[in-house]
């Protein structure tokens, strides 16, 4: 129900309307009426005669465009706007069980009219129209190619659904509106889709990580869960070299919740070495890794991905602290951390062990031990590496019926930890390794977390 002028200065063709083709005397040929259109709408309907009436086309402008000719024997389809206002007609205009002509008007393309090219008559507006009449035989795939359609509109009791599916009648359920179903109070109406993700980055980029996984899961790996993965809650302790290479192989996988832990802050000598910085990272002091690892990861894999920074301190064995002037605050803070800590282990679903130290693995492994949360351990040497699970408590294994326990990083020491950097030299107090070690440890300990959680007996598994 569009009227046919947008402004002053532009006109249009509005996508419905009514055209009156031009009315001759029969016996003389003199044109009593000259074609005319006016917008669909129902006071523009009711305001003809009923002379009028009998002889009027419904148009529309057809969506479809064809480059047969009209005299061409293929059958050519018609846009799907031809249902709506068939509709139309039968449900608001009150014409259903009648017959009444269509035209389908095709042209080759829409454009908007400036004021100096515009109709400055009836008479322009009119003759817009004849070549639809009078050079319908021209081959100029234009509105030569539209069509004349004769249509017997549905009467209103063939649009109402029914609710008895066992329905066999035909000729109801050819009426039926397409793109319409019953809504949440039994009625037909329109439902919208949201096709946004369609166009989004981090939707497609979504999709394209998951379609490799789909693609692995179709026949290479049947029994590979992707929906656990992606629910998977992880928190890796430390955010250098290997905790960089973790996150992104477990973004490969599908995991989707990571959380960093980790109190120092980027240098410039981490970015060649860890992948989740750059130099932006390192400017004014450095950002915390923790952080900034977070933020890189979600940058990479889209809004999608739950990643979060914690910056928090390990507490160490050999590591004193509490024993200066602001003593009292050290150890609050100390014991903040160690809660946060807890915390933190005690919600992941698994926690890998990242960190440079030897002391620094200690208290994360007691914690893991008393939450039963699953513990990955990495470590790096100058040209060796480590990757292992720490076994599961023994009411943990008692509960699965196991009885073999596996050990911890710490199991073979005779000797409590100690502070591993004091009276070290540069070299000794720096993790100072092979470049192309840390991936491949990275990757064997995402590949041994990922295997726990498709064994049936997840952490209680054997070696």
């Amino acid at each position: 129900e569009e009227e046919g002028a947008i402004g002053n200065n532009d006109v249009w063709c509005p996508p419905f309307f009514l055209l009156l083709p031009t009315l001759k005397d029969e016996s003389t040929g003199v044109v009593i009426r000259k074609m005319k259109c006016f917008p669909l709408n129902k006071e523009t309907y009711n305001s003809l005669s009923d002379e009028e009436k009998q002889s009027v086309i419904f148009g529309f402008v057809d969506p479809n465009s064809t480059t047969g000719t009209p005299s061409s024997t293929t059958t050519l389809a018609v846009g799907w706007t031809l249902r709506n206002l068939v509709a139309y007609l039968s449900l608001s205009l009150g014409l259903g069980g009648s017959d009444a002509k269509f035209l389908s008007l095709r042209l080759p393309f829409l454009r908007r009219v400036d004021s100096s090219e515009s109709c400055s008559s009836d008479d322009d507006m009119n003759n817009s129209y004849m070549d639809v009449a009078d050079e319908f035989d021209k081959n100029d795939e234009g509105v030569g190619n539209s069509l004349l359609l004769d249509i017997a509109i549905p009467l209103v009791s063939d649009y109402k659904w029914n609710n008895d599916d066992e329905t066999n009648d035909d000729i109801y359920t050819s009426y039926r509106c397409v793109g319409w179903e019953l809504n949440k109070k039994n009625k037909a109406g329109p439902r919208s889709i949201d096709l946004r993700p369609l166009v989004s980055p981090s939707h497609l980029a979504r999709q394209a990580n998951d379609l490799n996984l789909r693609l692995m899961k179709w026949r290479a790996l049947p029994n590979l869960d992707v929906q656990r993965l992606s629910q998977l809650k992880v928190v890796l302790l430390g955010a250098g070299t290997l905790g960089c290479s973790v996150a992104r192989t477990l973004l490969g996988w599908g995991v989707r919740k990571i959380t960093f832990v980790d109190s120092g802050r980027v240098s410039y000598s981490n970015p060649v070495r860890q992948s989740l910085f750059g130099i932006d990272d390192c400017k004014e002091g450095g950002k915390y890794k923790a952080v900034a690892a977070a933020e890189s990861l979600v940058a990479i894999a889209g809004p999608d991905v739950q990643s979060e920074g914690v910056v928090l301190t390990i507490p160490m064995p050999g590591h004193s602290f509490g024993g200066g002037k602001d003593g009292e605050a050290e150890t609050a803070a100390v014991k903040k951390d160690v809660e946060t800590l807890h915390k933190l282990i005690d919600e992941s679903d698994v926690a890998f062990l990242l960190t440079d130290t030897r002391e620094s693995r200690w208290l994360p492994t007691v914690m893991a031990l008393a939450t039963d949360t699953p513990l990955i351990n990495a470590a790096l040497g100058l040209d060796s590496w480590l990757v292992m699970r720490h076994g599961a408590s023994s009411s943990a294994l008692a509960s699965c019926g196991q009885s073999q326990r596996l050990g911890c990083y710490f199991c073979n020491d005779i000797v409590a930890p100690e502070n591993s950097t004091r009276d070290r030299t540069l070299d000794q107090q720096c993790t100072v390794t092979r470049p192309g070690l840390a991936p491949i440890a990275a990757s064997m300990a995402t590949e041994l977390c990922v295997a726990m959680f498709h064994h049936a007996l997840g952490n209680c598994a054997p070696p």
